[in-house]
């Protein structure tokens, strides 16, 4: 597929959509955080049901785009600001920037007997109106859809779909065990290849929660799925089909989760191309949903579908144009098919627009290595670490940036620095990425079972064949990558 038409398929998707971000609201004394998750999650699958009929097309229009709670989260870490406290107006405005959205829904809570006073403020509306909620905590359901109507008030739609499709109830002894499942959960990263990092007894407890949510509420879809998943990290995979196909059953109506549990699934089982199915049906017809489109272009790219990727990313900025993640993961694409001058150009843009952005800054530098461009990537490392000099994704790229240009000592010292600062992460690659630079680093300096030692953290961490061509074309290394210990030595190398 040419860029051009990439570009012109975008283009013709990009109807105009408001785009709201969800941040789970917290509690101001620090206890029941789990009813905050339950709301944030209930908004998220409310805003994306949200739809009304169009006479012309007679179909259903979906009106919103959507930045679920995860997204938020996920955006927010990189960015340094600490969700799980409450988040001040410059917070979050600096958030609602990072996403692209127009509109970020945030606040916090207090529960007073069965009261959840939930005080709250929809960032981006233009009345810029401190409001305050207040509902049963054994009815969030009702709580929520209240909420979500509220919301739609505050953009100017309709909240009839919503009063036409009311959510089932759900009592307290499903959704109190449900939203303490996700408070576990919410420290461990759903992207179907990162690495487990949550201890098995955490992640069991969580799937026990799970369990009396559905036991309570048989028919609660979202409970069934995150159960589904939370089997899946246990390894128990009999048991995790038969619940994502009890979630399918039971479903009346499109919920994103649904997908995005398949998609988990198909994906531990090595089925790459069902689980793009799953998330190009779900995206074509709910075009608001921001984190399966993100998945699907993620799945692409890993699976060396650049073009699609291309696609993907070009739909998901011409859906939310303010968005710099779009904007810097179609240029990663761009750079996978060869584009690399490109690539560069289109992320320095962003970056003019988002200076101080890390995320953007180690995008830029990822873009200038892949494009061999090593002492620009350097410079633009070497800037962002003046203002966040304890960044892991920063002193991680620089520490690669030391073993290409043949400086161990200083790899070595950049990589334990990483190392020290991550972790095992939440499963996501960055920290095996940290520990690979962090061998190679030894292995050049002769500290080889050190080095040994490294490369098994890499491995665990979810480093595979697919991320160790730095390892194998370097010839110093033949005797490590050679040795029956190193656990890299069967798989051959591919450029990450």
């Amino acid at each position: 597929m040419s860029l051009i038409l990439c570009v012109l398929l975008a283009a013709s998707d990009a109807d105009v959509r408001p785009t709201v971000a969800i941040v789970p609201p917290v509690p101001t004394t620090g206890s029941e955080r789990w009813i905050g998750m339950a709301i944030a999650d209930n908004l998220d699958s409310r805003l994306l049901f949200h739809s009304r009929f169009d006479p012309k097309t007679v179909s259903r229009v979906y009106p919103l785009n959507v930045f679920g709670w995860r997204q938020t989260q996920s955006a927010a870490r990189a960015e340094g600001i600490d969700t799980t406290k409450p988040i001040d107006g410059p917070q979050t405005k600096k958030l609602q920037r990072q996403l692209g959205a127009d509109y970020t829904f945030a606040g916090t809570y207090d529960l007073e007997g069965k009261q959840v006073i939930l005080f709250w403020r929809l960032y981006g509306d233009s009345k810029r109106r401190n409001r305050t909620t207040t509902f049963d905590v054994s009815n969030l359901a009702d709580g929520t859809d209240n909420l979500a109507a509220e919301l739609l008030e505050a953009l100017g739609q309709s909240d009839k779909g919503l009063k036409a499709h009311k959510q089932q109830s759900i009592p307290l002894a499903t959704m109190k065990p449900y939203g303490q499942a996700l408070e576990v959960l919410d420290r461990q990263s759903l992207d179907p290849r990162a690495h487990l990092v949550l201890p098995r007894d955490e992640v069991a407890r969580a799937h026990l929660q799970l369990s009396a949510a559905t036991d309570a509420s048989p028919g609660f879809v979202r409970a069934w799925v995150i159960r589904g998943i939370a089997s899946i990290m246990l390894g128990e995979m009999e048991r995790a089909e038969e619940e994502l196909v009890h979630a399918m059953t039971s479903a009346g109506e499109f919920e994103p989760t649904t997908s995005l549990g398949l998609y988990y699934l198909y994906e531990h089982q090595k089925k790459s191309a069902e689980a793009i199915e799953v998330l190009e049906d779900a995206t074509k017809t709910h075009l608001g949903f921001l984190h399966g489109l993100g998945y699907l272009g993620q799945a692409y790219m890993r699976n060396s579908q650049n073009h699609e990727s291309l696609r993907v990313f070009s739909t998901y900025q011409a859906r939310v144009p303010k968005s710099p993640w779009a904007r810097v993961k179609r240029a990663e694409a761009l750079s996978h098919i060869g584009n690399h001058d490109i690539a560069v150009a289109e992320t320095q843009a962003v970056l003019v627009e988002f200076p101080t952005s890390v995320m953007v800054l180690t995008s830029l530098a990822s873009r200038q290595i892949d494009a061999a461009k090593l002492d620009d990537a350097r410079a633009t490392i070497e800037s962002a670490l003046a203002a966040h000099p304890d960044h892991p994704a920063l002193l991680t790229r620089l520490s690669y940036v030391e073993l290409e240009q043949n400086h161990p000592d200083k790899a070595l010292e950049l990589a334990q620095r990483a190392v020290a600062k991550l972790g095992d992460g939440r499963g996501e690659a960055l920290a095996g990425y940290a520990h690979l630079n962090l061998g190679h680093a030894l292995a050049l300096l002769g500290k080889k079972n050190e080095a040994l030692e490294a490369f098994k953290k890499a491995e665990t961490l979810g480093i595979d064949a697919e991320n160790i061509l730095v390892l194998w074309r370097d010839n110093r290394l033949q005797e490590i990558m050679k040795d029956g210990r190193n656990p890299f030595k069967h798989k051959e190398g591919h450029q990450h």
